[in-house]
């Protein structure tokens, strides 16, 4: 999985992000609209962090629903 590390504005420190995974890219696309560009979009990998936002666009940034957050742990498990 290929990652980067960016600074995350919810966190409020440097964190690794990574691309949205395809369930997640449908969750932006759901709540921004069909048309939303979903392909650049980066994701902090901090515990219990739902932050996206495009690489050179922190300002955009968005969180994705609370259900990731139950399926991480699901997966921690």
């Amino acid at each position: 999985m290929r990652t980067r590390t960016l600074d995350c504005p919810t966190c409020g420190t440097m964190q690794s992000f990574r691309f949205l995974h395809k369930e997640e890219k449908a969750a932006v696309r759901e709540k921004e609209g069909p048309d939303f560009f979903v392909d650049n979009l980066w994701r902090c990998t901090g515990k219990g962090c739902l932050t996206y936002y495009a690489q050179f666009n922190k300002a955009g940034y968005g969180r994705l629903p609370e259900k990731f957050l139950a399926q991480e742990a699901a997966a921690d498990e």
